[in-house]
């Protein structure tokens, strides 16, 4: 896993191009998504712990959840919402200037968790979906980042790629 990290650098793009995006649609996006992370822990303490009053209805045509595996929609709705509370941690980071890494060390263990339930129910680990990644990112960019090769994707390769 070491090597993801360093492999990982080599194809981020850490450049803000402030032109294209405002700070007002950065903090409402993420106030936004923040909000839902809420309401989705909200469902998932529901659906998963029992928390709160039975509830009657609700069905909705052409969508069901109850033929599902549930670990994996566990796992869903569990990285929706630590991506919802790491969202927070940026907006405080956004208001006072800098990060609790302590929290965002924590929020992204969560995160780890839920991979791990997730990883379980595929029948994969950590290593080969790293594997995986790295070497559709180092297709989609041979040498380094760069804004044309993130534009100009081969979706083909990619797919070729995640499915061997």
């Amino acid at each position: 896993m070491k090597n993801y990290l360093v492999d990982s650098a080599r194809t981020a793009s850490n450049t803000y191009f402030t032109d294209k995006v405002t700070e007002e649609e950065v903090r409402e996006t993420f106030e936004n998504f923040a909000a839902t992370g809420e309401t989705l822990d909200n469902q998932k303490r529901r659906l998963f712990y029992g928390k709160g009053d039975a509830l009657s209805g609700g069905k909705v045509d052409d969508f069901s959840i109850e033929n599902l595996n549930g670990n994996i929609v566990h796992a869903i709705y569990g990285l929706c919402t630590e991506a919802g509370e790491i969202s927070e941690a940026f907006l405080k980071a956004a208001k006072t200037g800098e990060f609790d890494k302590v929290n965002l060390k924590e929020e992204a263990g969560d995160l780890l968790w839920y991979l791990a339930m997730l990883f379980r129910e595929l029948d994969t680990d950590f290593s080969e979906v790293a594997e995986t990644n790295i070497n559709k990112l180092k297709a989609r960019f041979p040498e380094k980042f760069t804004q044309d090769n993130a534009y100009n994707r081969d979706l083909d390769t990619e797919r070729e790629i995640l499915e061997s």
